[in-house]
Parts: structure tokens; C-alpha cells; sequence
């Protein structure tokens, strides 16, 4: 009586089971590292951040260079940290994870940085995008091949990066337009003359109309920047004789000494100069009655420090040779001046 062979034992090919635990065995660390790197790290990039954009307010760079640093402690070390620990578990291609992960987390920071130096009216946390942009760019890692994952990863982390720059643009000029509407339509309904400085080499760099207010202001600046003039600005008021009155002040007379103040006044002819000088700092006002009931006050403008400490010296100008450039605006020049500063 024969007995029947066994049937042979089967046994999977070296390696299989010990690449399938390997590879599983990577999956804690990725999934550790995608949860609390960009919710750890960009919690802490964050509030370094506002340090930094506070500092840069007063021309303080240092916790800008700060921010910079702490970034690529925090992105540099835990991408070749988190490489290290695949490394050591035999992951393929173990380089290609850690560079999605820190794509997103740089990804990130500019997508948060972009509209607030864009002066864009939203703001977005940078650990939630950071976040956002990491399971992204895993999701399409893990549906990619070996060969193509990471670009495929890369693209998509890139494609929402574009995309937010798009639409950040599309709202900055939405905002922009919205600016624009309102400010011709306060130059259209100011119930008064405005003043404009025909004055060659400066050029309107600001404006805002208040009806309610009864003033209008033009702010001027050289349009060749020198260091003699760096920072120096003109603004130009328009306001009513009568309302001016109003207030108890003798027109083109507020706070001088003749009227009650304490302010050195002169005049010049038609024109007042008024001295609003400090003992660190020059500062004039020239006024003047540009139109049948209309008071024009020229105001000097001087650049200053975080002390308030002028960074100039009072240029070499003449502000009653200034003053009698002051003329009435022609009709459709002040909306003009308003479509030229809103563009």
C-alpha cells in the first residue's frame, strides 16, 4: 500500500513578509508626523510670526531673522528626522515622504504670509493649512506609484498654493474696486470746492473725502525720490470758511495765539502760516482762502521713527511760495486725482 505524497509546503518569497511588515510598520511614525508636525510646528511659526510682523511695524527685524530661523529648525529637523526613522525601517525611497511634508509646511507659510503682505482683509491660520496641505499631498502620495508619487504630490500641494494666489488676487481687487466706488462717490458728494497744489515734481499719493466731516484731504509726494525729501509728504485740506466758524475758531486762525491758541502765526499776505514745530520736530501749516468760502490748509508731513524722532532734516522749501499753488479744482480733476491714487 503506497502512501501519497504530501502535498509541498508553500512559502511565500524571501523577503515578502518582512517588506509587508516593514512597510507597516512605517505607517505610525508617517501617520504621527503628518497629525502633529504642522499642528505643533506651525502652532509655534505662528505666534513667531506675529512677533515678527509686529517688530517689522517699527522697523525690528530681529524676530523676523527669528521667524526664519525657528522655520527651518522646525521643517529641516523634522524632515530629516522623520527620513532617519524610515531609513531605519527600510522604507523605499525613504527621502520622498519627509519632502511632501515639509513642501506642505512651506506651502503653508506662504499661503498665510501672501494675503497679509497682499493687505488682503482675511487671514488664514497657518496650522490648519499647514495641516490641510499635508493630508493632501499624503493622499496623493499613497494613490501614486513609487515612480510618479511625489510629483504627483508635489502638484497637488503647488495647484492649492496657485490657487489661493489666485484668489487672493481676485479679492484684493475686489476690495480695490470697492475702495475706488466709494471714494469718487465722497469726492462727488463733498458739498464744497476741493483744493488741488499744482505744484511741478509732486504728485497725489493719497486722498479721503468726508462729507459729514466737511474736509477734504490730497496727500502729496515728490515724484523723484531724493534723501532730502525721503518720507516727506504735503497733505492739502479743503474745508468751509463757514463751518471752520462754526467751531469758535476765526477762519484760517485755528489755535494761534491772536485767536486763543498757542500757536505762532503769520501772515503773508492772503496766506497764515502756523507753527506747529516741536523741540525735536518741524511741522507748518499754510493756510488760505482758495475760494469764495473756502479755506485751504496746507499741512507739512515729516517721516519719523518708533520714538517719533523725524529720520530727516526739514527739507529746503517754502511753504508760502507752496501755499499759492493751492487753486480750485477743476470740474472732474479732484475725481480724476481719486481714480489715480485708487490705481
Amino acid at each position: 500500500m503506497s502512501i501519497p505524497p504530501e502535498p509541498p509546503e508553500t512559502s511565500e518569497p524571501p523577503g515578502n513578509s518582512t517588506a509587508h511588515s516593514t512597510a507597516k510598520s512605517a505607517e505610525g511614525p508617517k501617520f504621527y508626523f503628518v497629525a502633529l508636525c504642522p499642528l505643533v510646528g506651525g502652532t509655534a511659526l505662528m505666534v513667531l510670526g506675529f512677533f515678527a510682523l509686529f517688530g517689522l511695524l517699527y522697523n525690528e527685524t530681529s524676530y523676523a531673522v527669528l521667524f526664519v530661523f525657528g522655520a527651518i529648525v522646525v521643517i529641516g529637523g523634522t524632515h530629516f528626522w522623520l527620513q532617519w526613522i524610515l531609513e531605519g525601517r527600510d522604507e523605499p525611497r525613504p527621502w520622498q515622504f519627509p519632502i511632501v511634508l515639509s513642501a506642505a509646511m512651506v506651502a503653508g507659510i506662504f499661503i498665510t504670509l501672501f494675503p497679509i503682505f497682499m493687505n488682503a482683509d482675511f487671514l488664514v491660520p497657518l496650522p490648519l493649512v499647514s495641516l490641510g496641505l499635508s493630508l493632501l499631498g499624503v493622499l496623493v502620495f499613497s494613490l501614486g506609484t513609487e515612480r510618479n508619487r511625489l510629483v504627483l504630490a508635489l502638484g497637488a500641494i503647488l495647484g492649492v498654493v496657485l490657487l489661493i494666489v489666485g484668489v487672493t488676487w481676485w479679492i484684493k481687487g475686489q476690495e480695490q474696486d470697492e475702495r475706488k466706488e466709494e471714494l469718487l462717490q465722497d469726492v462727488s458728494d463733498f458739498p464744497h470746492e476741493i483744493a488741488v497744489l499744482e505744484l511741478a515734481g509732486w504728485e497725489p499719493t493719497a486722498m479721503w473725502a468726508s462729507e459729514d466731516l466737511g474736509t477734504a484731504s490730497i496727500t502729496y509726494q515728490p515724484e523723484v525720490p531724493s534723501p532730502e525729501f525721503d518720507g516727506f509728504t504735503l497733505a492739502l485740506q479743503s474745508e468751509s470758511m463757514e463751518e471752520i466758524a462754526e467751531t469758535g475758531w476765526t477762519p484760517l486762525y485755528s489755535l494761534c495765539e491772536s485767536d486763543g491758541g498757542d500757536k505762532p502765526c503769520g501772515e503773508h499776505g492772503d496766506i497764515v502760516i502756523a507753527d506747529f514745530s516741536r523741540s525735536s520736530e518741524e511741522r507748518f501749516e499754510a493756510r488760505t482762502e482758495f475760494t469764495d468760502g473756502g479755506a485751504a490748509n496746507l499741512m507739512t508731513g515729516m517721516p519719523t521713527d518708533e520714538n517719533e524722532e523725524p529720520t530727516i532734516d526739514f527739507p529746503d522749501i517754502d511753504t508760502v511760495e507752496l501755499a499759492g499753488q493751492i487753486r480750485p479744482a477743476e470740474p472732474g480733476e479732484a475725481e480724476g486725482i481719486a481714480s489715480e491714487v485708487m490705481d
